[in-house]
């Protein structure tokens, strides 16, 4: 399984949650609704997104025309990656037989669109939904306990229902983390609204996860200001988003009121954040006093030993990138299945990397992933 003699450990690949799993695992005070809100647009992978939030949009405008074109909005290849199995985002027999394809010993399993549960205006609606998911991972990772582990997820729209979540999952075994956007409602990472949440995954010793989606609640800076054009919103949402947790998490001190929580920052790429740490250095000295909880210089934070981050595997700038945060910070990710993920040599091409020596390939591979994901 071993990728040329280097554990691999996967530290964001997704599973394709199907929309009938609201249904099959929901809870049977809350089942009934959700049979009704999927009913309005069938099921899918997609389908609780559109059945929570009606003003979906296709993205269907060409850059450099005026008009739509219908249907530009769908990916030709689907959108998983077309040489990974077709099953595997929801098969887990499917997946371990691509994870040995790929090399790849453990993956961590992040949801596709689940946390798009927010859409959900009733909080009592969106914590059966969560709880669906959960249990529905859960039970995808128990086919293989060794392999694969996930991340879970948890309700935004009431603090004490959230907690109530993270001391479920604190329990889980397949649980080594919780994903979360960040954002909700005009409130930020930073927002002490979302304390109760940060207390909670403290106390369990559990990092927060921030990932970020395309064109999906709760969604990512400037999605009305990409001109519907599916390029320009999946070119920058990730990034934005992931621009926007740094600052706000950093920013607003969180490292400082939780003194052992760490934070992980997923999907966005590497190759920019070294210049997003001195950007936020050099405001940080101008704007102090926006900044009162903040009581060390953002890239001291975010070189730290509780910040890490992903990168894509094809990045250019790669060796540049983890020399300037610190190799330790920085942990692999496969993105599979998905339609952009370098399936199956997601790993080759850091083993076979000239410009990375084997220590750094170590640290990459899995050495980063087991200190941030303790319960590996």
């Amino acid at each position: 399984m071993s990728l040329k003699n280097f554990h691999v450990i996967d530290a964001d690949g997704h599973v394709t949650e199907p929309a009938s799993l609201y249904t099959t695992y929901i809870g049977p005070a809350m089942r009934l609704r959700a049979e009704q809100l999927l009913a309005k647009v069938g099921a899918g992978n997609l389908g609780i997104v559109p059945a929570l939030y009606p003003k979906w949009r296709n993205a269907e405008r060409p850059l450099g025309e005026a008009a739509e074109v219908p249907g530009l909005g769908k990916l030709p290849s689907g959108r998983n990656h077309p040489l990974a199995s077709p099953a595997g985002g929801y098969d887990p027999a499917e997946r371990i037989r691509d994870m040995d394809k790929e090399g790849i010993d453990l993956a961590i399993c992040f949801a596709t669109v689940a946390t798009s549960v927010i859409g959900a205006k009733d909080p009592a609606m969106e914590a059966a939904l969560a709880r669906a998911y959960n249990r529905w991972v859960g039970e995808y990772c128990a086919a293989f306990p060794n392999r694969l582990k996930a991340v879970g997820i948890v309700p935004q729209r009431d603090m004490n229902r959230c907690a109530g979540e993270v001391a479920f999952l604190a329990r889980e075994p397949w649980c080594v983390g919780v994903m979360t956007f960040g954002n909700l409602d005009g409130m930020l990472a930073d927002h002490p609204y979302f304390d109760p949440f940060y207390h909670a995954m403290q106390e369990a010793d559990l990092p927060v996860c921030f990932h970020g989606g395309t064109d999906r609640p709760p969604f990512a800076p400037g999605r009305e200001d990409v001109g519907n054009n599916m390029f320009m919103m999946h070119l920058t949402g990730h990034v934005w988003h992931q621009m926007r947790a740094m600052a706000s998490a950093v920013g607003g001190g969180l490292l400082e009121r939780y003194p052992t929580l760490r934070l992980g920052f997923f999907e966005g790429g590497i190759s920019w954040v070294p210049w997003w740490a001195d950007r936020m250095d050099a405001h940080y000295e101008h704007f102090a006093r926006h900044t009162p909880h903040l009581k060390q210089l953002p890239s001291e934070h975010m070189r730290g030993e509780r910040c890490f981050f992903t990168f894509d595997p094809d990045e250019k700038m790669l060796p540049e990138a983890i020399r300037a945060l610190g190799v330790p910070r920085v942990m692999w990710a496969s993105d599979y299945p998905h339609f952009d993920a370098e399936f199956p040599d997601a790993g080759e091409l850091v083993v076979e990397n000239p410009r990375l020596t084997d220590e750094e390939k170590r640290a990459l591979l899995s050495d980063n992933a087991r200190k941030f994901f303790r319960r590996l």
